[in-house]
């Protein structure tokens, strides 16, 4: 027999751009939404367990599709990196996805961890050996010799290694990506172009030759895998574009030009406006050195008009904030959704970039995302109206209930243990 949940009251926001209702009803049979609207239009099966949301906004659970969960937020990457034996990261992991789950994240994309961590725990999830969000893994991210993914300094080594294959010519940069395949990997991660915590400017270099950069899409496009590409500089967008990768990650120049040359493309530009964010207003204090800071203020303003441009000519956008990174907690996505609505976009157009439109990009969008019929019931109830104060999204603690399938795994910004 079928369990039935009525999330009762409240605002429902449903993730397509649509208004907010008010007095709105959730009806959750197992694990897929069997009504959401007007409370008018059902009534509250008996017997149903009932969630009151009166006070509260209810939508779908936030996504964010730039995370490294074997990294927590660290001021010191490659300390960060050095300090702990592979065990100490697994339960690490543990504790990330937790609180993942506990600020309103019920979907996130993995995009390069250690030792393939990230594989184990979409599978540790998916068996219910653990709480956390469905997860899709890219395994390692690939970068050249010296590149942004580069990070152990070259004179150690450990053996579960970075959390990047370092990989240099056609042939190392191919069997890479076989290697993520066979290990369990849905997705592919390029390091294309340095980053703004680079030294010495180079965030205006590219890493990968073009022969290795068409190989990588090239194998990726023959095995069924999308690819994601941090890509900064203008050059390497544009390649990433006319190449056919799935997402572009940071693009701080990612200008009208670029924008442009994306418009009606399969591609998606995630601007992790958040780590950009954290960067600016904590690095000082937690000791990131000032040229980290001046790389990302200096851009932050433009990035931001970038944008809002991109959005206003339909370049697809999603939402990822680079949580486990630089400073940036996980369970960010409530922070990048503000970060979205400071570029100029009202909150109903960034909560729907956090929900349908990056279920789009990760091609799920039939069965999360949004709440509708049929889908499944990822789904998340938060203090006060959203619509009105998106800033509650940025708060683990406004989550009165946050359910993944129909299954409450929060409450109250706690992970549920079950």
């Amino acid at each position: 027999m079928a369990m039935t949940t009525a999330i009762v009251g409240g605002r429902m926001i449903d993730g397509t751009g649509a208004d907010p209702l008010d007095d709105g009803l959730v009806l959750i049979e197992d694990d897929r939404i069997g009504y959401a609207g007007p409370r008018s239009g059902r009534e509250v099966p008996t017997g149903a367990r009932v969630i009151d949301a009166a006070g509260a906004t209810v939508m779908p659970g936030l996504m964010d599709v730039h995370v490294h969960i074997s990294l927590s937020a660290p001021s010191d990457l490659a300390q960060e990196l050095i300090a702990r034996p592979v065990g100490e990261v697994a339960f690490e992991v543990a504790q990330n996805l937790t609180q993942t789950v506990a600020a309103g994240v019920t979907t996130i994309r993995t995009v390069s961890d250690l030792a393939h961590l990230d594989i184990a725990a979409r599978n540790a999830i998916a068996n219910g050996k653990m709480v956390g969000p469905r997860l899709h893994p890219c395994g390692k991210g690939l970068t050249a010799t010296g590149g942004h993914g580069d990070l152990m300094p070259c004179w150690l080594c450990q053996s579960h290694g970075d959390i990047c294959e370092v990989v240099d010519g056609v042939e190392a940069v191919r069997a890479a990506i076989r290697r993520q395949a066979r290990a369990g990997a849905t997705w592919i991660k390029l390091f294309q172009t340095g980053g703004v915590i680079d030294p010495h400017g180079r965030i205006d270099a590219e890493e990968f030759a073009p022969d290795e950069f068409e190989i990588a899409m090239q194998t990726a496009r023959m095995m069924a895998l999308p690819v994601a590409v941090h890509a900064h500089n203008k050059t390497a967008i544009l390649r990433c574009i006319a190449g056919g990768v799935r997402s572009i990650e940071h693009g701080m120049h990612f200008d009208t030009e670029c924008a442009e040359a994306a418009r009606g493309t399969e591609t998606f530009f995630v601007p992790t406006l958040t780590v950009m964010d954290r960067i600016i207003k904590h690095g000082a204090q937690a000791g990131l050195v000032d040229y980290m800071i001046d790389n990302v203020r200096q851009r932050t303003t433009q990035h931001h008009e970038f944008v809002r441009y991109a959005f206003d000519i339909g370049v697809n956008l999603a939402c990822g904030t680079d949580a486990g990174s630089l400073l940036t907690p996980h369970g960010s996505a409530g922070r990048e959704v503000v970060q979205f609505v400071n570029c100029g976009l009202t909150p109903l157009q960034a909560i729907q970039i956090a929900t349908q439109n990056t279920a789009r990009m990760l091609k799920v969008e039939d069965d999360v995302g949004s709440l509708q019929a049929g889908r499944l019931a990822d789904v998340i109830v938060v203090e006060g109206d959203v619509a009105s104060r998106v800033e509650n999204l940025e708060v683990a603690g406004n989550m009165r209930r946050v359910l993944v399938g129909g299954r409450e795994v929060a409450a109250e910004g706690r992970a549920l243990m079950h």
